[in-house]
């Protein structure tokens, strides 16, 4: 049987990626592992529900420090609070000068008139705070975005960003009502 397998081995080798294999095998050796685990007739697997929950606690025990607790404010936005209070003494928060990271964030807003209209915020990574770069209008009669939205709308943002004349707000409804009152 080895050599028969080393044979299949030389004459179709597995041409996977090294990284995929080893993921193969690590999946193997992790089913393995379970004391419970059978294999049925037709080809299904049974592990005993007991024995896979122990399995998640205790990897769930070992990983604790990169788990993500729901409510709790996020390592790289802990400057939002500060943004809250500099928010409360003024309405636009102005982004420290090394500010320069930022996270797209796409939000829409149905108009009463069936129109909608949709604001591209940039999320600063170091406050947390939002601004809008570029707001587009919709009628109720088209169906789908124009094929030119998304190149214009990726110039408009780098505009934005070059002029620089960004006011920042704690959420992206403050920002979407600022840029509303603004128009």
């Amino acid at each position: 049987m080895i050599n028969l397998h080393r044979l299949i081995t030389k004459l179709f080798p597995d041409r996977r990626p090294d990284w995929e294999q080893k993921r193969e095998r690590e999946f193997i050796q992790a089913a393995n592992s379970f004391k419970t685990l059978r294999v049925t007739p037709e080809g299904g697997m049974f592990i005993d529900p007991e024995e896979l929950h122990e399995q998640i606690v205790s990897a769930r025990e070992q990983l604790k420090h990169l788990v993500h607790k729901p409510g709790a404010p996020s390592r790289p936005f802990k400057a939002a609070a500060d943004l809250q209070l500099e928010q409360e003494t003024s309405p636009t928060v102005e982004a420290p000068e090394g500010a320069l990271d930022y996270i797209e964030v796409v939000a829409w807003r149905r108009l009463p008139s069936g129109s909608a209209v949709r604001y591209v915020c940039l999320q600063s990574t170091s406050t947390g705070g939002y601004s809008v770069a570029t707001a587009n209008l919709f009628s109720g009669a088209l169906e789908s975005l124009p094929t030119w939205v998304d190149g214009n709308t990726h110039r408009q943002i780098a505009n934005a960003l070059q002029v620089g004349e960004l006011h920042w707000y704690a959420t992206v409804t403050e920002a979407m009502d600022a840029w509303n009152a603004a128009v």
